[in-house]
């Protein structure tokens, strides 16, 4: 959930938030009884004690009663979100997470490259097998796409503008042999990895983006360069891409191997 996942990665049907941490606990002291009511009359019997009456001030007892439900509140949240992450060994977990416009799921560790230290390799089941660093990567022919992102989590962020270069074109430059009928996009550590059947990473919407929303394609979100899949839920779209694989069979993919359907369709 690379990708997902991370506004991009991924996993499990829960929201895209990875972490929620927080504590309470207030401590106040009663100072004066009610004019009405006798000293002796402010606190009833213990099952009164979780009750206070109208009239008194709120004593430590009572805030800490409401502290610890508090706390215990905040632990099931906090495991609610972070279930899911434990399955990646980096998975991202961020309270900001919550209320970002594009929430982040990731995997590996963030690689903060430039165009200058990347580049791509294509080989497999390909005529040419070759190598494309930044500056051949600026020569090919551009696209560009507006569409909806859906994480398997249950999130969406609508209307992403994407840049960058279809694989179509990458494979087409290679040349696939014709036993080739699956195409493995490989992440920069090489442990994240998917596959897409050769039809679906040639469809005119599936993008090997370098720009979001118009601006370089951020570390987080999978920069230098990204797979984006639109018609596929947001763990098929891997970070990071540093190679392009061509083969005759499925890779399966990291999510795939922890229990994920390789075919992950965005259902209308």
């Amino acid at each position: 959930m690379n990708d997902e996942l991370d506004r991009d990665g991924p996993a499990g049907q829960e929201p895209a938030a990875e972490d929620l941490q927080g504590a309470g606990g207030v401590d106040g002291t009663p100072v004066a009884e009610d004019a009405g009511v006798a000293a002796a009359e402010v606190w009833e019997p213990a099952a009164a004690e979780l009750a206070p009456r109208s009239g008194t001030r709120y004593t430590r007892r009572w805030f800490l009663v409401l502290a610890a439900a508090f706390v215990a509140g905040v632990a099931g949240v906090y495991e609610l979100f972070t279930r899911l992450g434990r399955s990646g060994r980096s998975a991202t977990k961020s309270l900001t997470n919550l209320f970002a416009d594009f929430p982040l799921n990731n995997v590996e560790d963030v690689p903060h490259k430039t165009w200058d230290q990347w580049n791509i390799k294509v080989d497999g089941l390909v005529d040419t097998p070759m190598t494309i660093d930044g500056t051949a990567w600026k020569a090919l022919p551009r696209y560009e796409e507006t569409v909806d992102f859906h994480c398997v989590e249950g999130w969406s962020v609508g209307n992403v503008r994407w840049g960058g270069v279809t694989p179509a074109t990458v494979l087409d430059k290679a040349g696939v042999k014709p036993e080739g009928k699956f195409v493995v996009f490989h992440a920069y550590t090489g442990e994240y990895v998917d596959s897409l059947p050769i039809e679906l990473a040639r469809d005119p919407q599936t993008v090997l983006a370098d720009t979001l929303d118009g601006q370089a394609l951020p570390a987080d979100h999978g920069g230098p360069v990204r797979l984006a899949v639109p018609k596929q839920l947001g763990y098929k779209s891997v970070k990071w891409v540093t190679r392009i694989e061509v083969t005759a069979k499925p890779v399966e993919g990291y999510w795939e191997q922890r229990g994920y359907p390789a075919n992950a369709p965005v259902r209308g």
